[in-house]
């Protein structure tokens, strides 16, 4: 959430108020918004945010900064309408209601929009940001918070001539939703598209990382990280938006996210080859992807394998849910928050300088889960790997408060693990997944990656499917540098060569 500073007059007239006996015995705030948010009542979460440094931003939750922040959910909420929500509902994060004592910068967010993950999506509000004094969990009068922010209009992606923006009105999404939806991708086309008008290119479909969409083709840091000029022959590049309702959908079909690995080949792949010059040898095209958006690319090309020449992929999420974030999801009583003996999980330390993060526990690092309701990092997970439940949410594979894993949600799942696909492919798959994996990542990711792909790397070994997999030292979560630029890029040419000769 951005901030709006306060007035000096406003916080002494708070400061004033504060030095009064108390007449309040509860935390109290009372909600309400205006018709600019909208004219219609609303259903969703009310996000409250606090923080115990005044003159600093509040973003909540933040899992780097780690401050109270309580959410609710509401129903039919109508405009004008003044509510004040049940402290005993409260979903809390840092301490519950009655720990909170001491000055407080103090603002909300309004999650109305289902069909986006995030606080800044269309639709959402906010209010202004406000200082308060809470003694003990009390405070000297009721707080009252506005959401009064007109909804945000969509932004506009602004193309250049080598920058394109993709936006097809996917039929299946439609049938699958009952409503429109779409599919979005940025185009980078090379600096010789446009001079050499016969000329046929490679094309690399690029998945970003967690927080990552097509908008970010724009400026120029993904396009240098994927090495998209300076490095090997020219090719076409497709930044895809892997955005949806749930989080990410990482183009695999589910009954939450609807049939996205169908898009890709039936609806992405066919448009980008009509509109664009692009080669249309399967051997020329690629996949390539960090963090989630490599899970997605190695997840397509083990479904897919004789429809891309490769994946070249770092610092996937999880490969082989036996360390699925430090734990086996198979194992008899195993919990995502503690292990067997009773013990705090964390997420690994270490990394380089630039990868540098705090140590984090695990259930902390979920709770941002539970506060925002929908479209976080596990609700993702479920929402990709998951069967619906009887209300139509995807099933939990754990219990977000205590991290005891539900042993029938871990069995749905095993069709996700890669490296249970991989154990049931028949021989020709198996054939044709020769020296197509490529995967790096760091010795000591923070986020715990290079263990599953520890153990991936050995069933694929036994299963006789060549891999280059590199575990690069003290390289963190963010593994791409120029050498590694370079390898990738000689290696697609030499295999776009060899299957131009074919």
């Amino acid at each position: 959430m951005k901030i709006k500073r306060v007035t000096l007059v406003f916080c002494l007239l708070i400061m004033a108020a504060a030095n009064l006996s108390a007449q309040t015995d509860d935390f109290k705030i009372r909600f309400s918004f205006t018709n600019a948010v909208s004219k219609v009542p609303v259903s969703g979460r009310i996000i409250v945010g606090l923080h115990n440094d005044t003159s600093k931003p509040i973003n909540s939750p933040d899992i780097f900064d780690p401050q109270p922040t309580f959410a609710w959910d509401v129903r039919d909420w109508k405009p004008g309408e003044s509510i004040v929500l049940d402290r005993s509902n409260a979903v809390c994060w840092q301490g519950d209601l009655d720990s909170l004592n001491g000055w407080y910068g103090v603002q909300a967010a309004l999650k109305v929009n289902r069909k986006a993950r995030g606080l800044n999506a269309q639709g959402n509000a906010e209010t202004a940001r406000n200082v308060v004094f809470i003694e003990k969990g009390k405070m000297c009068r009721p707080l009252d918070l506005l959401f009064n922010v007109t909804p945000r209009e969509p932004e506009k992606f602004k193309e250049n001539e080598f920058v394109k923006e993709v936006n097809i009105k996917s039929a299946l999404l439609a049938r699958f939703y009952g409503e429109p939806d779409s599919i979005q991708a940025a185009v980078i086309l090379p600096g010789s598209y446009f001079e050499e008008e016969d000329r046929l290119y490679p094309s690399v479909y690029v998945m970003g990382g967690w927080g990552s969409t097509h908008y970010d083709a724009l400026p120029d840091f993904q396009r240098k990280r994927y090495g998209m000029s300076g490095f090997g022959e020219e090719k076409i590049f497709v930044f895809i938006n892997g955005e949806c309702r749930s989080g990410y959908h990482v183009f695999c079909s589910s009954e939450t996210n609807g049939p996205r690995e169908e898009t890709f080949f039936q609806e992405l792949i066919p448009f980008v080859e009509k509109e664009y010059r692009v080669d249309r040898n399967p051997g020329t095209r690629f996949l390539m992807g960090q963090s989630t958006g490599a899970w997605a690319g190695l997840w397509l090309l083990l479904k897919h394998p004789d429809s891309f020449g490769g994946a070249y992929v770092g610092s996937p999420d999880p490969v082989d849910f036996t360390e699925f974030v430090g734990t086996n999801i198979y194992e008899k009583n195993a919990n995502m928050f503690f292990d067997l003996s009773g013990g705090m999980k964390y997420f690994a330390t270490g990394g380089s300088a630039e990868d540098a993060f705090p140590r984090i526990a695990l259930k902390d690092f979920v709770a941002i889960d539970r506060i925002g309701g929908w479209g976080g990092q596990m609700y993702s997970f479920d929402a990709t790997f998951s069967r619906k439940g009887n209300d139509g949410e995807p099933r939990h594979l754990f219990d977000w408060s205590t991290g005891k894993i539900d042993p029938e949600v871990a069995a749905s799942w095993e069709s996700h693990d890669l490296s249970k696909v991989v154990s049931g492919m028949n021989r020709k798959t198996r054939s044709a997944l020769k020296d197509k994996i490529h995967i790096y990542v760091a010795d000591n990711d923070p986020f715990g990656l290079d263990k599953p792909v520890h153990a991936f790397q050995k069933i694929l070994a036994g299963k006789g499917i060549g891999a280059d997999i590199r575990f690069l030292p003290n390289a963190g979560h963010t593994v791409w540098n120029d050498g590694l630029r370079k390898l990738i890029h000689e290696d697609m040419d030499r295999i776009v060569l060899s299957s131009q000769r074919e």
